[in-house]
C-alpha cells in the first residue's frame, strides 16, 4: 500500500479529506485517560494527528479555541509554523495566524507512537521566543512567506 504524502489543502479540502479508518480505536493519553479516535489529518512533517472526541471537549474550555474546532484539520494540515513545545520537545505546537491580527496553537503530543492533539488555544506569541526557550532552530515547518518574527 502506497503512503499517502502530503499536500497543501484548502479549509473544505483539509475538511473532506479527514482519516476515518480508525475512527472508534481508544488510546491512552499522556495523563493515562482513554480517549476515543474520531479522525486523523496528515500534516506537512509527514505523520498523522489524531484526533478524539475527549480533546474536543477539552478544547471547549478556551472560548476562541472552541469556535474554530472545525478548523482544526486545515490548521493541522497547513500551518504557518511548526515548532517543538520548549517545556516538552516531544509535543510540536502548530500555529496558524488569523486575519495577522492572532495566532490559534495546536498542541500535538505523542505517546505509544500514537501522535495526538491535546489542546487548542489563542496564543499571543510564539510559546518560549520572548524567554530565550524557543529559536529557529526549533521550527520544524515554517510555511513560505509567514512573518513569523512579529510574533515574538
Amino acid at each position: 500500500m502506497e503512503t499517502e504524502k502530503w499536500r497543501t489543502l484548502t479549509r473544505e479540502q483539509a475538511l473532506a479529506a479527514r482519516d476515518f479508518l480508525r475512527a472508534g480505536e481508544m488510546f491512552l493519553d499522556y495523563k493515562g485517560q482513554l480517549n476515543e479516535i474520531l479522525y486523523a489529518v496528515l500534516t506537512p512533517l509527514g505523520y498523522q494527528v489524531y484526533v478524539s472526541a475527549q480533546k474536543l471537549r477539552h478544547i471547549d474550555k478556551h472560548p476562541i479555541a472552541s469556535k474554530h474546532k472545525n478548523d482544526i484539520p486545515y490548521i493541522l494540515n497547513n500551518p504557518d509554523l511548526v515548532t517543538l513545545n520548549p517545556d516538552n520537545p516531544k509535543t510540536h505546537i502548530f500555529y496558524k495566524s488569523f486575519y495577522g491580527k492572532w495566532l490559534l496553537a495546536i498542541a500535538v503530543q505523542i505517546k505509544d507512537e500514537i501522535r495526538f492533539v491535546a489542546t487548542m488555544y489563542k496564543a499571543p506569541c510564539l510559546k518560549g521566543f520572548k524567554q530565550n526557550q524557543l529559536s529557529t532552530k526549533e521550527f520544524l515547518y515554517l510555511r513560505g512567506g509567514f512573518k513569523w518574527k512579529q510574533w515574538q
